[in-house]
């Protein structure tokens, strides 16, 4: 008993040091609470003096306490104290839950005055304002605000989603395995100016970063690998900007160039070409890869009959994914790697691009 003593007191010596952190609204924790049903119920102290032993307890409060703990045996004193029974009822319930729900499925972008001029059509005497919405938007509604990503109309109808569904019923009746014969092949655009869309500021102002310039040249990356590693990847420069001169009549026309001089191009199917055919020399350096398949989007430099002509001449199979269905090549998860963790802030130049 004097060590439960002992240590009944360390405890107390611990509240009476959070009393004086915390004094507002005599928010008592469960290191007061604790010693008060101890010194209360188990050395039958009263209630005065429980509370004054347990850190200070207020005297009304522990004779509240000490009364209920009397009477309601099956009373946690350690749960937090509400005044339920005088509360008033929140306007917010389930109803308002599911109208939310499904105003933010249908309107995503929709502002939460929008959402509270909304509840105020549909529900009779609704006065709630913003904030309140959207403290429940938050905690009851499982909602938040996030950066969007764009799906295009015919993404999702009914014929592009049942000609995905039937693209991957019919492979996976093969032998196609993404984590075992198969290499992604796709490109993607890096610049210079590329940087993560948030950052931290201070309270009420702008999070700036300072870029290299407004306008940045685009350089596509083509990229294959699979599950194990980098297989091929090569820079392409972007197509040079055409100078546009304007005329008297305030028209515009380009600018004479000189014929002699090669203009820069895009990525054309001359370049995936050239990039299949270094993949392929790639992979013919190990056995254990013959008989892969390659797996792509369907964009039109993919496409021409060369391309799929010399992987099969070559011993391997050529796989085109059904259109809008970035989602079924897992390259596009690396490519979103190395743009949200590797560039960051680090890329100041070409060269470090």
């Amino acid at each position: 008993m004097k060590d439960l003593d002992t240590r009944m007191e360390d405890v107390t010596n611990l509240a009476e040091k959070i009393k004086k952190q915390y004094t507002t609204y005599n928010n008592y924790s469960n290191e007061q609470k604790l010693p008060f049903v101890y010194y209360n119920r188990v050395k039958l102290y009263n209630a005065a003096k429980s509370g004054r032993l347990a850190g200070g307890i207020a005297e009304r409060t522990a004779q509240k306490w000490a009364k209920r703990l009397k009477e309601d045996k099956d009373w946690n004193i350690l749960e937090k104290q509400t005044n339920k029974v005088n509360r008033k009822t929140s306007q917010l319930q389930e109803e308002h839950k599911v109208h939310l729900i499904n105003f933010y499925d249908e309107h995503p972008q929709a502002r939460v005055s929008d959402a509270v001029a909304s509840l105020t059509e549909k529900f009779e005497n609704f006065t709630l304002k913003n904030s309140s919405v959207q403290v429940f938007l938050k905690n009851e509604c499982n909602l938040s605000f996030k950066r969007i990503t764009r799906h295009p109309v015919a993404r999702n109808n009914d014929f592009k989603l049942a000609n995905r569904k039937a693209w991957v019923e019919e492979w996976s009746k093969t032998d196609m395995n993404f984590l075992e014969n198969c290499v992604f092949i796709d490109e993607s655009g890096f610049d210079i100016n590329m940087r993560p869309p948030g950052g931290w500021s201070e309270k009420g102002t702008a999070a700036i970063v300072i870029t290299p310039s407004t306008r940045a040249v685009s350089h596509t990356i083509l990229g294959a690998i699979s599950v194990n590693s980098v297989i091929a990847m090569e820079l392409r420069n972007s197509q040079a900007l055409k100078r546009i001169k304007i005329d008297n009549v305030g028209r515009k026309r380009k600018a004479p160039t000189d014929s002699s001089k090669r203009t820069r191009k895009g990525t054309v199917t001359g370049h995936y070409l050239q990039f299949i055919h270094k993949t392929l020399n790639e992979m013919d350096l190990f056995e254990e890869m013959k008989g892969y398949y390659l797996i792509m989007d369907n964009a039109p430099i993919h496409t021409a009959n060369e391309i799929s002509e010399m992987i099969t001449e070559r011993g391997y199979r050529c796989v085109y994914l059904p259109p809008y269905s970035p989602e079924l090549n897992p390259i596009e998860n690396f490519w979103s790697v190395v743009k949200n963790k590797e560039l960051e802030p680090k890329s100041t130049s070409i060269q470090d691009l």
